[in-house]
């Protein structure tokens, strides 16, 4: 490309700021997008300014968002004429968007209930009507909810009135948000109103000659949100925080104040340090891992963790913990390899300006949180983290446990120099079962954040999965793996397509948490049999190379393919003939069935 990449603003710098950096982003093919989605807008208002904005908010996530236009009111034509565009040329997701005003007629009067109720089913209604027309197009919905309004007649009382505007947009944000869980993202329009503040978020005169319904400041928060949910549902987030331990996880030093002179729990600046951990335990409650990297003596870091007086991190809630006198940079390259989490899962938080500057400069693609000064800041500067806070909505809170399970598994791997024996030694149990409603958010994420054991790394939506998956002729499957030391939870999927005498495998992958276990050879086998109960005579695997999965090259050979074409793009094309049946199963696998 001929022109530098812009940085990603914060929403905080306002509208104007945004504007010019949304100029300055170029149509050129840039090599640090990660993925490139259309993503359509389907508003009750004008939606030009959000529109202009989506690209700017990609930045932040290394995305590329290009967004054809709709006019604003013809949120049902988009999705249900038959001669849309939309329906022609489908984009990767629409978003839905509507205002307070849609819920209510012009002759609505505050304080009638009845009323109020049958409005809230009629939206709900409405607006879970497009999810399913949007899936049918092919692309994924993001639905937004409602802003309350500003300035409510029942004053406050407002959230206590059941006949009140502000009652009715939380009950139906309330019923979609619930209802989305599964089918399709929701974005709280009404937390993020609250966050910025509702009395500044809309502005009268933008609505009256716009149908604007936010304040132009206003438009940068809700971009941000909007793209963080497509990058969820991407799997482009991150996955892992690492947290210093002096002056960031309690005041003071503890190699100079010992264990007891250290300021947590007590008293304004130990406050502050311990509500920071109790931040910190809420992401780990949502399934984000936390590690430890520390330059300090690592028995005493170890100590610290267990016996530091007033913790409310324990030391079963890192992942791991690094400590010692290296560069951070080499500790979290460590970390990294540990974990077997690429460098752009992490994102670094440490109260030392010179170790952050050293491990952003060695370690480009590290999130390095800029910390304030202030303890009592430290929660507000991590949670603006694009793609940290918004969550996946399937998150496991157990995978702390899992990744620390790996640190276990090290270990006992350096006790035993046969891997027969490491592997048995592990104990661990495959569990085989059908993606259904329930499990399609986890699938989906595996999909789109998997790339080391990935491979065709064929990217799919949530309802592109789920479009694929329920045709006849495909067969797909999610593999949940146990050990001795953990559940691991759902880590691995297979799809497979019937083609005449032939299955071909469609993708195939598994979490990097359990490369190497052999779990490939269950799916892999599942497959093989669904093929042989329909009379299959061959089983095809691909492998289309990308620069991160080159471990998985060879995999089909081990599986006991054979190769049968490869092009010069590097793409290679196994097959394994069923006439003897299936591919064997991994014997260092206990496997069981989940039927859904």
């Amino acid at each position: 490309m001929d022109h530098e990449r812009p940085a990603a603003p914060r929403p905080a710098d306002g509208y104007r700021h945004w504007q010019a950096v949304a100029r300055a982003i170029g149509t050129d093919s840039d090599p640090m997008v990660r993925r490139r989605v259309r993503v359509a807008l389907l508003a009750t208002f004008t939606g030009d300014f959000l529109t202009e904005l989506l690209p700017v908010a990609a930045l932040a996530h290394r995305l590329q968002i290009r967004t054809p236009a709709v006019p604003f009111g013809q949120v049902e034509q988009a999705l249900l004429d038959a001669r849309s565009p939309l329906r022609d040329d489908p984009p990767d997701y629409v978003v839905l968007a509507g205002t307070a005003t849609d819920l209510v007629p012009a002759d609505f009067r505050p304080g009638d209930a009845a009323t109020a109720k049958r409005l809230s089913d009629e939206a709900v209604a409405r607006w879970t009507r497009l999810w399913d027309a949007a899936a049918e197009t092919g692309a994924q919905a993001v639905q937004l909810g409602f802003a309350p309004p500003a300035v409510d007649p029942s004053g406050a009382a407002a959230w206590r009135s059941p006949g009140s505007v502000s009652a009715l947009v939380r009950g139906v944000n309330q019923r979609l948000s619930e209802q989305a869980a599964g089918r399709v993202r929701f974005v709280d329009v009404e937390r993020i109103a609250a966050e910025y503040g509702l009395a500044r978020w809309s502005d009268a005169r933008y609505w009256y000659r716009l149908r604007q319904p936010c304040a132009l400041d206003a438009t940068p928060w809700l971009a941000a949100a909007v793209v963080d949910a497509i990058a969820v549902d991407l799997g482009l987030t991150r996955r892992c925080v690492v947290v210093d331990l002096d002056d960031t996880l309690w005041g003071g030093v503890v190699g100079q104040d010992g264990l007891d002179g250290l300021q947590l729990g007590s008293g304004p600046v130990g406050e502050a340090y311990a509500d920071f951990q109790r931040y910190l335990a809420g992401l780990a409650s949502r399934g984000v891992v936390l590690a430890v990297c520390s330059k300090n003596d690592p028995e005493l870091a170890e100590r610290a963790l267990a016996e530091v007086p007033g913790m409310i991190l324990r030391r079963e809630d890192f992942a791991a913990v690094s400590a010692g006198w290296e560069p951070k940079s080499r500790q979290l390259a460590g970390l990294a390899r540990t974990l077997r989490l690429a460098p752009d899962a992490l994102v670094f938080v440490d109260d030392n300006p010179a170790e952050r500057a050293e491990v952003a400069a060695a370690l480009p693609d590290v999130a390095v949180v800029d910390l304030p000064t202030a303890p009592s800041e430290y929660a507000a500067a991590l949670a603006a983290v694009p793609g940290l806070a918004a969550g996946t909505g399937t998150a496991d809170a157990g995978r702390s446990r899992s990744y620390a399970a790996l640190a276990q598994a090290e270990a006992l791997a350096a006790q035993h120099h046969d891997l027969g024996d490491y592997l048995r030694g592990l104990e661990m149990t495959a569990t085989l079962g059908p993606v259904d409603a329930a499990a399609l958010p986890r699938a989906s994420e595996l999909v789109g954040k998997t790339n080391q054991f990935n491979l065709t790394t064929r990217r799919r939506t949530q309802a592109e999965l789920a479009a694929v998956i329920a045709r006849t002729d495909t067969f797909a499957a999610r593999l949940r793996l146990a050990d001795r030391f953990a559940d691991h939870g759902d880590v691995g999927l297979v799809v497979a397509v019937a083609t005449g005498v032939e299955v071909e495998i469609d993708t195939l992958l598994l979490s990097c948490r359990v490369i190497g276990r052999t779990a490939e050879r269950a799916l892999v086998a599942a497959v093989g049999r669904w093929a042989v109960a329909r009379g299959a005579r061959r089983l095809v695997g691909r492998y289309v190379p990308t620069d991160r999965n080159a471990l998985v090259r060879d995999a089909y050979l081990d599986l006991g393919f054979r190769l049968r074409d490869e092009n010069p793009d590097g793409t290679r094309v196994f097959v394994h003939d069923l006439a003897n049946g299936a591919p064997a199963a991994s014997p260092y696998l206990k496997e069981t069935v989940d039927a859904g």
